[in-house]
């Protein structure tokens, strides 16, 4: 990537990794944490990757049956859960070994290609990609910017992009072009101030999107009205750590205080404070990626760096954390939940993605 600005604080994920040996590592020597609640049981399926590079995005297809892994080498890795081995190893950047940054599929639809998916590189490269064939069907590039963000409206017909530059771009999927821009902050509109890590199309309303990142405002855009409706102070996002579910809004933030957070969309102010560790005063529990359950909604997945864990709360028992994997190797900077199943997968410094499944206790 290209050197931070001055105002820009670096992360763990800018940090470019130096020759570790795989001795170093325990692929598949997971470390199950305690927990008081024990109302969810969770299990290592399988796992894939190189050490030799970091995973900083990944995402299941709508059928649970292959997941895409972008890697800070600028590929894409492609594997197929079914049959337990690697598809395609895509190239993904145009110039070097710029890091795959963002990766979203699109919903399957009549009168267009099959098992299809978006990547976004920090090189400003944007393409599709047909999961079953490994072709690419369709790539442009953003001049001048790092795209860091990616997002597909429910219905396929539209995606949005953003980055270094602080602008949203909104694309029409069937003319691949940009048809509205949504600016960075002047002295009078609402926009980003610094870069933006993350961007979340509505399910429910899908002509509203979210976006947020390293300026601590949490916007909302009508793209109908082509304006933003509405501005939540506080977040500060440094990854995929933006979602939305029944009415709120979940952040994870890159700080040392107020990390994980809930937020009523409706009146645009604070629900409740997650906490990372309630019996813990130690603050370094950075949070990169977030998620609500997509099958129930009843648990919260969350990867963190500095302290190196995952961790899954209970949303129905007042959010205590149900399950971790502690004393990972590196830090955890991107999380799944399956669409159809009771998976969820994580990767991040270590190389490597872990796919597991989550059960109910009994």
């Amino acid at each position: 990537m290209d050197p931070k600005q001055k105002k820009d604080r670096s992360t763990s994920r800018d940090k470019k990794k130096t020759n570790k040996k795989q001795t170093q590592y325990s692929y598949g020597q997971l470390k199950f944490g305690e927990v008081q609640s024990k109302s969810k049981k969770i299990s290592l399926k399988t796992f894939f990757g190189n050490p030799e590079f970091e995973i900083f995005c990944l995402r299941f297809d709508f059928e649970d049956q292959l997941i895409a892994a972008g890697c800070s080498d600028g590929t894409v890795k492609v594997f197929n859960i079914v049959f337990g081995k690697l598809a395609f190893n895509l190239q993904g950047s145009s110039e070097g070994a710029s890091p795959t940054t963002a990766i979203r599929w699109r919903r399957d639809v009549a009168n267009k290609a099959k098992s299809v998916f978006l990547s976004a590189n920090s090189d400003g490269s944007l393409m599709m990609w047909q999961a079953q064939t490994g072709k690419q069907l369709f790539r442009t590039v953003e001049q001048g910017n790092q795209l860091l963000a990616l997002d597909i409206r429910s219905d396929g017909d539209q995606f949005a992009t953003a980055g270094k530059d602080f602008k949203i771009r909104v694309y029409d999927d069937e003319k691949k072009e940009v048809i509205h821009t949504f600016d960075k902050a002047d002295y009078n509109q609402p926009g980003h101030q610094n870069r933006i890590f993350a961007l979340k199309y509505l399910e429910e309303t899908p002509n509203i999107l979210l976006s947020g990142g390293w300026d601590g405002n949490l916007l909302i855009w009508d793209l109908r009205d082509h304006k933003s409706i509405g501005t939540i102070y506080g977040p500060n996002l440094s990854g995929d750590s933006l979602d939305f579910r029944n009415g709120q809004i979940l952040t994870g933030s890159y700080r040392t205080n107020n990390q994980m957070q809930l937020w009523d969309f409706g009146t645009r102010q604070l629900i409740q404070e997650i906490p990372w560790d309630k019996n813990n005063t130690n603050s370094d529990f950075y949070v990169y990626s977030c998620q609500f359950s997509k099958i129930n909604g009843d648990t919260i997945l969350a990867g963190s760096s500095g302290r190196q864990e995952l961790k899954l709360f209970d949303i129905n028992n007042q959010y205590q954390t149900c399950g971790y994997i502690q004393d990972l190797q590196e830090g955890v900077y991107c999380v799944d939940y399956g669409n159809k199943s009771n998976k969820f997968a994580f990767g991040g410094g270590e190389g490597v993605v872990y796919i597991c499944s989550l059960a109910n206790s009994k």
